[in-house]
């Protein structure tokens, strides 16, 4: 991906698809991560800026994701806690991932999937489970009536009471 050109040597990202709106200030981000590189005719090796001893860990990159959650100021300590404690839970790491995935809305439900120009306008966006409402991340988990109806038969199972949130994130405890 890095080329020679009349200017000198440059970088010239190609992907396979047009990247979501979302994945742009990603990109970028990685172009200033790459400024300052320096080109050799030496071969390859692996390195890992994020971290002083030059090798990939995950706690360097969760920390870097952290940072950029930080940086968009959108959420608050409340929020903040649920993705740290998100990740320390016990739950097997693609159960973490999906349940990630959901918080941020990054879930590809029929809303997503128009706004990142998968579905056309003219496919209904209706749930797929109720055909009563758009299919959005918190409908699909929490609003739609088919999605109720598991949540009470499981909280019946486990004899919990339960009251059904407005959305993903919601964490306060009642009075607090």
């Amino acid at each position: 991906m890095g080329v020679v050109g009349e200017d000198g040597r440059d970088w010239v990202l190609t992907w396979r698809r047009r990247p979501f709106v979302w994945e742009e200030d990603l990109i970028l981000s990685l172009r200033e991560d790459l400024e300052g590189m320096t080109w050799s005719l030496n071969e390859d090796v692996w390195r890992w800026k994020l971290e002083h001893k030059v090798v990939f860990s995950i706690k360097s990159a969760y920390d870097r994701l952290m940072s950029a959650i930080d940086s968009e100021d959108v959420w608050g300590v409340d929020e903040k806690r649920v993705f740290v404690n998100l990740w320390k839970c016990l739950a097997p790491s693609k159960v973490v991932a999906f349940a990630w995935k959901a918080l941020l809305n990054r879930v590809p439900t029929k809303a997503n999937l128009v706004v990142r120009n998968v579905l056309h306008l003219e496919v209904s966006i209706n749930c797929v489970l109720c055909n009563e409402a758009v299919e959005t991340t918190n409908h699909l988990f929490l609003h739609c009536n088919f999605a109720s109806l598991v949540w009470s038969r499981l909280m019946t199972w486990l004899n919990c009471h339960f009251l059904n949130p407005h959305n993903l994130l919601f964490i306060r405890s009642v009075g607090g």
